[in-house]
């Protein structure tokens, strides 16, 4: 089923409604500043495994966590430096995936790895749905392993509507993916090229 909303002002209804399915362990696809995404709770196990059978994607390959604000994304990271800092003030919210050292709040099925991608998305529905569930929506391209990402509402019913629980309709993205960088390390490192500017 294809849900429209408002791409500016999305409506209350509606978001309560989706956000009432992924706290029953749904997946959706919705459009991101960048391209659409499979979303599911970050605490849902299930979906996210659900995410991993629709995509055919490597489980140790990972996924983003998308936050709504700084003060969200900062309990998912480590202690942030002043530079770093300043740094994502400048970048976010924006077309950016963002590679941090993970803190304890990261659920232990994503801490295969010590880092974390952390995203918020220059996106009105993105914003509004996961402040209103206050957790994160872990993420992902829509898209099967291997291809290239679905691009519209429409293409994505089509192909996996099947298997998802709603598809998101509120305005069609750029078509490009964020660009990563990682900053883990200190300086901003580019792990791959896309819709955001790098360097500055």
């Amino acid at each position: 089923m294809i849900l429209d909303l408002h791409p500016q002002t999305p409506q209350q209804r509606h978001l309560e409604r989706i956000a009432d399915l992924l706290r029953g362990d749904g997946v959706i696809a919705y459009p991101t500043d960048t391209l659409f995404g499979l979303g599911a709770l970050i605490s849902r196990k299930k979906a996210v495994d659900r995410i991993q059978q629709i995509t055919g994607r490597d489980p140790r390959k990972p996924m983003s966590i998308l936050c709504t604000d700084l003060s969200m994304l900062g309990r998912y990271t480590q202690h942030l430096d002043t530079a770093t800092f300043r740094l994502l003030k400048q970048l976010l919210p924006g077309p950016y995936t963002l590679v941090l050292p993970a803190s304890r709040e990261v659920p232990r099925y994503l801490q295969a790895k010590q880092t974390v991608g952390l995203r918020i998305p220059d996106h009105p529905f993105c914003r509004a749905l996961v402040q209103l569930l206050g957790e994160p929506i872990l993420t992902t391209s829509c898209k099967r392993s291997g291809e290239e990402p679905l691009l519209s509402a429409w293409e994505i019913h089509e192909e996996l509507g099947h298997a998802l629980d709603l598809v998101v309709d509120c305005g069609e993205p750029v078509g490009e993916h964020s660009t990563v960088l990682d900053l883990s390390e200190g300086e901003p490192r580019l792990l791959r090229e896309g819709a955001g500017a790098w360097p500055l």
